[in-house]
């Protein structure tokens, strides 16, 4: 009989126009590590601004194109109103220079997205970020925090 600490589902928010890239998203956190995540999906800005200020989240997956605005400007609108919350453009390769102008941002290649990919990323951006909260905050509440467990 095995015991282990129960962890607290992660909240991502995902800001894509494409319902089928969502579904891949959310496919590749379940084999990541089911039941782990809590995705939630807005299609574009203005319904992510909306959903962020009703929610917290513990990170966002912003896509580089948001219906009629770009993903740099939900990435400065982030920073600016949710300071704590880290974020990860998507974009293709040739966008990310374009979108980034050169700062440093966390991006990832929405056309070569695995799960790989995404598990790096996510513990990058939640563990190493510029506020670094989360990972003292859930230690506190005793969990053991691990993304490799991606067993079902």
């Amino acid at each position: 009989m095995s015991t282990s600490l129960a962890q607290p589902r992660l909240r991502i928010l995902l800001v894509d126009t494409d319902y089928d890239f969502f579904t891949k998203v959310t496919l590749l956190l379940h084999e990541l590590a089911p039941r782990r995540f809590v995705l939630e999906w807005a299609s574009s800005y203005t319904f992510a601004t909306n959903i962020l200020r009703r929610q917290r989240f513990d990170l966002c997956l912003v896509s580089s194109r948001v219906g009629h605005r770009s993903g740099g400007d939900l990435l400065r609108h982030l920073a600016a109103n949710y300071p704590g919350t880290p974020a990860i453009l998507l974009a293709g390769t040739e966008e990310m220079m374009e979108l980034t102008g050169g700062q440093t941002i966390e991006c990832l290649d929405r056309h070569r997205l695995s799960v790989e990919m995404l598990r790096q990323a996510i513990r990058d951006s939640l563990f190493s970020s510029k506020v670094g909260t989360l990972l003292p905050a859930l230690q506190a509440q005793g969990a053991a925090v691990d993304l490799n467990c991606a067993t079902s």
